[in-house]
C-alpha cells in the first residue's frame, strides 16, 4: 500500500527532527531518539485490525504522535518509580548526597523560601480568582522545582555514577569531569557523550579507568506507552 509507505517517510522525516531534538537537548540516549524514528514507520498509522478488539481514542492525530505524547507520559510515571527504587537500593549513599547538597543550596533555599511566601503573601492581596490560584501554585512549583532539583543531582551521584574501565567504554558515554593525565588535560567533558575517536584518544594516552553517568533504561516506558497507545489511544482529548 503506497499510501502507507509515504506516511510511514513521512513520519520518518519528522521524529527524525524530534529524536535528534530529544537527544541534542540531553533528554534521551541515542538508542531511544533511534527507537522513535523506528517506531514511527512501524507504527505509521493504527493497525485497523486491532480496532475489531479495541476502540482507542485517535481524534484523527497521527498515530505516532499519540505515541510520543503517551511515551512522555510513560516515561515520567516511569522515571519517578525508577528514581525511587534507586534512592532506596543506595539509600546510606543517597541520603549523604542529599544532606551535602541541601547544605550546598542553604542560601538559595532561604532565597527561593522568602520568595515563595511573598508571592502568596501576593497571591491573597489579589482579587482575582484565576490570578491568586496562578500565583499559589507558582510559589509552591519555585519549592518543588528546587528539592526536586537536589533530589535528583543526589541521585545522580550516588546510583548513576559509575567507574568503568576505559576498554568498555561506549560511543555516547556520559562522562561525569574532564580527564586529566599527570595534571595534564587530555579530554574534556564531551557535549553529547563521548566518540570513538575519543576513546582511541584515552586508550593511547593509558589511562586505565573513567567515572561516567549512566541513564535510566527508558525501554520500558516505550513498550508500557505502545501498549497503551494501542488500547487506549489519545489519553488527553
Amino acid at each position: 500500500d503506497f499510501s502507507y509507505t509515504s506516511i510511514a517517510l513521512i513520519n520518518l522525516g519528522i521524529f527524525f527532527l524530534i529524536g535528534n531534538l530529544m537527544y541534542y537537548s540531553k533528554q534521551w540516549g541515542g538508542g531511544d531518539s533511534k527507537l522513535i524514528m523506528a517506531l514511527s514507520v512501524i507504527f505509521a498509522t493504527y493497525p485497523k485490525n486491532l480496532l475489531q478488539i479495541f476502540s482507542p481514542n485517535l481524534n484523527n492525530l497521527y498515530f505516532p504522535i499519540i505515541i510520543f505524547v503517551n511515551i512522555l507520559i510513560a516515561g515520567a510515571i516511569y522515571s519517578i518509580l525508577y528514581t525511587i527504587y534507586l534512592a532506596s537500593k543506595h539509600k546510606k549513599e543517597f541520603l549523604k548526597e542529599f544532606n551535602l547538597y541541601l547544605e550546598k543550596t542553604k542560601q538559595s533555599r532561604k532565597i527561593i523560601l522568602v520568595l515563595s511566601i511573598l508571592i502568596i503573601i501576593l497571591s491573597l492581596i489579589v482579587e482575582n480568582t484565576i490570578t491568586q490560584v496562578s500565583l499559589f501554585i507558582s510559589a509552591l512549583a519555585l519549592i518543588i522545582f528546587l528539592y526536586l532539583w537536589i533530589y535528583i543531582k543526589s541521585i545522580e551521584k550516588s546510583a548513576m555514577h559509575k567507574k568503568v574501565s576505559t576498554s568498555n567504554l561506549i560511543e555516547g558515554d556520559w562522562l561525569t569531569k574532564d580527564i586529566y593525565k599527570n595534571k595534564k588535560l587530555i579530554l574534556k567533558i564531551p557535549r553529547y557523550g563521548i566518540t570513538r575517536s575519543q576513546i582511541s584518544l584515552l586508550k593511547r594516552q593509558n589511562v586505565k579507568s573513567i567515572e561516567i553517568k549512566e541513564g535510566i533504561v527508558f525501554t520500558p516506558a516505550f513498550i508500557f506507552a505502545i501498549i497503551i497507545s494501542l488500547i487506549f489511544g489519545n489519553l488527553f482529548f
